[in-house]
């Protein structure tokens, strides 16, 4: 009896490791399936936001995202904008000076310098539920800078 049992585990082992070993090798197309079965996607304070308005200058681009305010219930009291500057062909020209009107109602919301060899970043507020600024994310030449807002609301 001991030997048939041995032998149906050997067998089982030996069928299920195909299995295993497909599901393994299949993981990526699995999760991007289950992604998109349930509409599962990365918070936005962690991405950005989507891109509301690019400003195309000649050598580099000024992606400005959408402020972010999302909570896990409504809308916080804080939140932040992300401002991404990318080169075009060449790299980014060594200070940038820029106001973003990150609502797009006409005016300036704050003006941002910014060394691009040191990463120094200056922060002027125009607008009272401007805050502050975080440190320069930098990726490969695209340099990105997260401002911390109030919410119009409060």
């Amino acid at each position: 009896m001991s030997r048939i049992r041995a032998c149906l585990a050997y067998a089982w082992a030996f069928m299920a490791g195909p299995i295993v070993v497909a599901a393994f090798f299949g993981m990526p197309f699995f999760a991007s399936k289950l992604v998109a079965v349930t509409g599962l996607h990365v918070h936005p304070l962690f991405t950005g936001g989507e891109v509301a308005q690019t400003i195309d200058h000649e050598r580099y681009q000024t992606l400005v995202h959408r402020p972010v305010f999302d909570g896990l219930i409504g809308q916080r009291s804080t939140g932040l904008v992300q401002v991404k500057w990318q080169p075009g062909d060449a790299n980014l020209p060594e200070t940038l000076d820029e106001q973003i009107d990150f609502d797009q109602d006409g005016k300036a919301d704050f003006r941002v310098q910014l060394n691009t060899r040191t990463d120094v970043t200056t922060l002027e507020p125009l607008d009272r539920r401007v805050l502050s600024a975080e440190e320069i994310i930098r990726v490969g030449n695209t340099r990105i800078l997260r401002v911390n807002l109030r919410n119009r609301s409060d």
